[in-house]
């Protein structure tokens, strides 16, 4: 989408596919009559899948960017598939930072075509080409924008995985000069289906390697925490002039993103700042902020602290080095072209990737790395690589060969551990007998726990075999945590409600939640799940709903789910559990008349949270109502600050996360 929105920027291109160069012999359609409405004025960009023009809506008047898909591009299912997904994913945001798609459709000759905004103004790329890095104050005040937008997309069910500076165009909107439009969705994960399977085994890599998250690097599954992790990227840009990761080899910073640390941002830009920004680089999603709301909080509480002690906005300019300078050129020129969207990968490349990939793997903690972590500070030699086939490998990694091995590798460890701390004690350990057995007695019902909470299949039947009536909340949570690990739902779920019936304060545990809520996202027990977070999680099983609902609408694989977890929000239960700032979300949800939404503005300014701003931020808009829709159908809150005020209080308050 913003390769359309902007004078001199081709479209999406697909490099080394079958349609690049096909576009020589498209005629243009300068000067024609468009669906009867739209007269092309001009060519803006022509690339290998179709046209960009600027048009003018005959009737309205109005100046809009049309894209047109190249005639030839409708034989291929992918691309179709590519092109309606920008549509529908533009046509989903409706937000003051997001550009709007305005019309889509198909001309008589079978090309499709996409109506948006036409946004004037610069790149953030043609800005930090031009000047180098930006302002403290000014880097912040446009990735808090950047993230109000994804705030909005992701609340739509929809991932950018294509956000570069490229894609973020700065206007002049009245007194701000740095107005943000987020631009192109044009792969974006909206309901990819069999073609996103279909190019990704072809061996094409989508996004933007300089800012592409380390998950979507590797071709695993993203969600909206990807584009986060580009946030923090080009904040980094932003501040220093380069991205992190930055090389003329795009294996290399493929790779990278994979696998290296970024470098230290300069000791002049402010601690919460940086802060902000190397979390959102973590490599692993789970460490980064979990939503784009969130992080839109903490740039927020960044900009608060330095107004407090030394405003942002006073700090210099950092000078660009001749050596940033140059990165940041270099990362633009040459034959990768990083500015594409689609990039075609050779065999060479696709090997050189997958050796990335295994290297990430293996600097990934794993689950028995996790479990064995504790005894590696009282056993440091496990740690210690041996050769094998020429790699080194772990000490204990060789128990991965099997899971029986793995077993023995525990307990005897374990063994020799308790046997070591018997003997340093002045005791002289047993002469006989298992080290299976000296480690885990049967009547040791903590290492029961312990072992049956990590999804030991083995600890968990043992305590099974315990009668119910004597187990304590500490032995079903165990149970409850194992079968979640594993796998097995229900039980999973019928175990933690025995939990909290004999311990209720387990309902703030993070990890009850996290189960609780992944097992919400399974139409098989979204229904159970619910119920227990209604019955015993209070206000944050009502939180727990609310979020399933928000997480899954419009997708029309969870549509079960939707539909069950809106039932729950408009059953009466819910308002008995709710917090001010869920029924506040709730009761503008369903407010249809504008006197009706005002009432509600003062409870807004108080409870809202973030959970509100989508239906806040629409209400600032001033048509949609009579002739044409040219009308405001909220009128009515146009006097007094009362729509301001509870928007800028909803958006200082996060929502709960349960990710």
């Amino acid at each position: 989408m913003g390769s359309t929105l902007r004078e001199g920027a081709a479209p999406d291109v697909v490099k080394g596919g079958a349609a690049a160069g096909s576009t020589s012999e498209e005629r243009s359609l300068v000067g024609e009559l468009l669906a009867g409405r739209y007269r092309i004025d001009k060519e803006l960009g022509q690339g290998g899948m179709g046209a960009v023009y600027l048009a003018e809506h005959v009737h309205m008047r109005k100046v809009v960017a049309v894209k047109v898909l190249h005639r030839e591009m409708t034989y291929l299912p992918e691309v179709v598939a590519r092109f309606e997904r920008e549509a529908v994913a533009a046509a989903r945001i409706e937000h003051p930072h997001v550009a709007a798609a305005t019309d889509f459709g198909r001309l008589e000759d079978g090309a499709f075509y996409l109506v948006l905004e036409y946004v004037e103004g610069k790149s953030l790329r043609q800005l930090l080409d031009e000047g180098g890095p930006l302002r403290p104050d000014i880097a912040v005040h446009v990735a808090g924008q950047i993230a109000d937008a994804l705030s909005a997309a992701h609340a739509a069910g929809i991932v950018h995985r294509d956000l570069k500076p490229d894609n973020v165009m700065l206007i002049q909107r009245d007194s701000d000069a740095y107005f943000v439009k987020v631009l192109d969705f044009g792969i974006a994960k909206v309901e990819l289906g069999d073609a996103q399977s279909q190019l990704t085994q072809m061996g094409s890599v989508f996004g933007t390697p300089e800012y592409m998250a380390p998950e979507q690097a590797a071709g695993t599954p993203v969600d909206a925490r990807a584009d986060l992790y580009t946030l923090g990227v080009i904040l980094y840009e932003m501040l220093t002039g380069r991205t992190p990761f930055a090389d003329d080899d795009m294996v290399v910073v493929l790779t990278r993103q994979m696998t290296a640390d970024p470098p230290l941002l300069p000791p002049e830009i402010d601690p919460n700042v940086a802060s902000l920004v190397m979390q959102l680089l973590a490599k692993d999603p789970d460490q980064r902020p979990q939503t784009a709301a969130e992080v839109l909080a903490r740039v927020e509480a960044c900009v608060a602290v330095a107004i407090g002690s030394s405003p942002l906005s006073a700090m210099a300019p950092v000078t660009p080095s001749p050596t940033s300078a140059s990165v940041a050129t270099s990362a633009q020129s040459g034959d990768v072209a990083y500015g594409e969207t689609v990039l075609s990968l050779s065999g060479e490349d696709m090997a050189r990737l997958s050796a990335a990939k295994a290297e990430a793997v293996a600097k990934r903690p794993s689950p028995i790395s996790q479990l064995l972590g504790p005894l590696f500070a009282k056993a440091p030699v496990l740690k210690k690589p041996v050769n094998l086939g020429g790699q080194p490998v772990p000490l204990w990694a060789l128990a991965g060969v099997g899971v029986a091995l793995t077993g023995f590798l525990f307990f005897v460890v374990f063994g020799l551990l308790v046997a070591s701390g018997v003997s340093a004690s002045g005791s002289s350990p047993a002469a006989s007998g298992s080290a299976r057995t000296a480690a885990v007695p049967r009547d040791d019902t903590d290492v029961l726990i312990q072992r049956a909470s990590a999804g030991d299949r083995e600890a968990i039947s043992k305590l099974q075999e315990r009668p119910d009536s004597g187990r304590s909340a500490a032995e079903w949570k165990a149970l409850a945590r194992g079968h979640s690990v594993v796998g097995n739902v229900k039980p999973s779920l019928g175990a933690y409600k025995k939990a909290l019936a004999l311990e209720p304060a387990l309902a703030k545990e993070p990890e009850l939640l996290r189960d609780v809520r992944r097992a919400a996202l399974s139409s098989a027990t979204t229904g159970e799940a619910l119920e227990l977070a209604l019955a015993h999680l209070g206000s944050r099983g009502a939180d727990l709903a609310y979020d399933v609902w928000s997480s899954t609408r419009g997708n029309k694989d969870q549509a079960e789910v939707t539909r069950i977890a809106k039932g729950v929000l408009d059953g009466p239960a819910i308002r008995a559990k709710a917090s001010p700032a869920l029924l506040v979300a709730l009761d503008l949800s369903k407010a249809k008349t504008c006197p009706n939404l005002k009432e509600l503005l003062p409870r807004a300014k108080q409870s809202a949270d973030a959970r509100s701003l989508g239906k806040l931020k629409s209400l600032s808009g001033r048509s949609g109502c009579g002739f044409l829709g040219l009308g405001d159908c909220f009128a009515c809150l146009r006097t007094g600050t009362g729509l301001a005020e509870a928007t800028k209080a909803a958006e200082s308050r996060p929502a709960p996360s349960f990710e």
